[in-house]
């Protein structure tokens, strides 16, 4: 379950943005996950309430933004939205195609 390393990374964003000397905790972590990170979103809200007790970001909420897949094809040139790797072109059929959008992670 690589949900809880990223979970873990994330709680180690939110510990470094909060400047030194100040007193309080975070109240909102906001992502953006692609739709093709192969990251399981359901698993992660898991693992951030599994490990975020006696931290800064304690009473925090996670907000999730899913960022949608998005291809072109590399022999028609359409562009169209892509949810699943192995995916063709929906207007041609070609499984060459080139990712756009959708692969990253953003804190």
């Amino acid at each position: 379950m690589h949900e809880l390393s990223i979970a873990h990374s994330i709680l180690s964003i939110a510990e470094r943005s909060v400047p030194p000397g100040i007193k309080g905790t975070v109240s909102a972590v906001n992502l953006q996950i692609g739709e093709l990170s192969s990251i399981e979103i359901d698993a992660l809200r898991f693992a951030f309430e599994a490990i975020k007790s006696k931290t800064v970001v304690q009473n925090a909420e996670l907000n999730i933004e899913v960022i949608p897949g998005e291809a072109k094809c590399n022999d028609c040139d359409t562009v169209f939205h892509m949810n699943s790797y192995g995916s063709c072109c929906p207007k041609c059929g070609c499984f060459l195609v080139s990712i756009l959008k959708g692969k990253s992670l953003k804190c």
